[in-house]
């Protein structure tokens, strides 16, 4: 099962360059806990921010470069590959981004678990709109984001 985490404003930013616009170790925490043990994919950019494969998670780097080294990390140049390898798999696979990954796999992932960050911020990197394919089924407050949880409609 493909499931999308994410973090974003109230305008759906998501970063700004290469760089997230906000620091909130809450969330990075409720990342962690929440990807633990799973296979995450992800863009090369998003990769090279981090600058390693994550510990406790397989990571998937996508680049349609078919020479890309990702140290640690299965590289793969079809994103469609992996729709087919986990859309109806069992195994809860986590898509982490950047913005053009997020919009590649939406249409295929039943859930999205998104932190919506309070305040606003500087960015040109955005989230796809996706209210009208999904509907929200829980939600936790914290002080700086309120975790959504949404499952597709």
């Amino acid at each position: 099962m493909l499931k999308i985490i994410v973090a974003h404003d109230k305008n759906r930013v998501i970063g700004n360059g290469i760089h997230i616009p906000w620091h909130i170790k809450e969330d990075f925490l409720h990342y962690k806990n929440t990807t633990m043990g799973h296979t995450m994919i992800m863009g090369k950019t998003t990769f090279e921010s981090i600058g390693k494969p994550l510990p406790g998670r397989k990571t998937i780097v996508l680049d349609f470069n078919k020479d890309y080294d990702a140290q640690g990390c299965e590289v793969c140049t079809d994103y469609m590959e992996l729709v087919k390898r986990y859309e109806h798999s069992s195994e809860v696979v986590f898509v982490c981004g950047g913005a053009s990954i997020y919009r590649l796999f939406l249409p295929y992932c039943e859930e999205l678990i998104v932190s919506l960050v309070k305040g606003d911020y500087v960015g040109n990197v955005f989230f796809p709109e996706y209210e009208d394919k999904f509907v929200e089924y829980k939600e936790e407050e914290h002080e700086q984001f309120v975790i959504k949880y949404y499952k597709k409609r």
